[in-house]
């Protein structure tokens, strides 16, 4: 199987059939057009099984950056597994690191991780914690008014000490220093940022470099003021305005999480993803 490189002059088109494939491809559309409205892509590669017909698509890092890289797939269905395979390992091939693949369905996970006869020689880890997909349609982004006291700001360079700080990850991320994870994604992605009227931030939520908004926090003081939802919603419509898909993937055993998002307007889409550690040194 060839794998190819999709080229600038043909972004048009893919990204017409990304759209054709939704929801599936919801993942694989919202970074693409992320990755080009950002002027991104040129740090990346677009990688397909064939063309202008495809199976899998793979987005990845050109080359080594000082963050983990990230692979954002599209795969039409198990039965094409082995192509992914072949597509990861030669976007490893130009990397050779671990990456974190995201965007494929659990099914497809489970049959790419099941085609290896041993878990000593499976180079894919996955994270069990199963992802609820939901988008939020643009009439259904209704302002909540902020409240006295507060103003809308930006994440900043300055917040990097209390982003790292709060977020509950930040100690488990070995593979890259967190606070430039941090500063890459505050310094080239939407970010919605709640202030107290003397500069103090208490609530805050960014689009991720994968495409789905996370991050949420409400520091714990100011919680019960609507602050969290009204933080969602004006990334939402940030989003929406320039006319892209807002994703968000939430843990599905994380109630208090998907109760939030469908209170404020998520519709969840008919499947769901798991995250993919890819450690192909164990292969070696």
């Amino acid at each position: 199987m060839a794998v190819r490189e999709v080229l600038p002059e043909e972004y048009d088109e893919l990204d017409q059939k990304l759209e054709k494939e939704l929801p599936l491809s919801i993942c694989g559309l919202v970074h693409f057009r992320l990755m080009r409205r950002k002027h991104l892509l040129t740090e990346k590669m677009v990688l397909v099984d064939s063309w202008p017909d495809f199976s899998v698509l793979v987005i990845v890092d050109r080359q080594r950056r000082e963050i983990f890289p990230i692979a954002v797939c599209f795969c039409r269905g198990p039965d094409f597994v082995s192509t992914l395979d072949t597509m990861l390992h030669s976007a490893w091939g130009e990397l050779s690191s671990p990456m974190f693949a995201v965007g494929s369905s659990c099914d497809v996970n489970d049959a790419l991780v099941n085609q290896y006869k041993s878990e000593t020689s499976c180079p894919f880890r996955q994270n069990h914690d199963k992802a609820v997909v939901y988008t939020l349609p643009a009439d259904s982004s209704v302002p909540i008014p902020m409240p006295d006291g507060f103003r809308e700001t930006e994440l900043s360079e300055r917040h990097l000490d209390v982003l790292c700080k709060t977020w509950p990850y930040s100690k488990s991320n070995e593979f890259s220093s967190t606070e430039r994870w941090l500063k890459y994604h505050i310094c080239n992605f939407p970010t919605v940022c709640i202030e107290t009227d003397d500069g103090c931030p208490v609530a805050w939520e960014l689009q991720q470099e994968y495409g789905s908004v996370g991050m949420l926090h409400v520091e714990p003081e100011y919680r019960r003021k609507k602050l969290g939802s009204i933080v969602s919603r004006t990334l939402a419509n940030k989003l929406n305005k320039g006319g892209h898909l807002v994703l968000a993937l939430v843990t599905e055993n994380n109630d208090p999480s998907v109760k939030f998002h469908e209170k404020n307007g998520y519709v969840r889409l008919p499947f769901k993803i798991s995250f993919l550690g890819c450690f192909f040194e164990t292969k070696q």
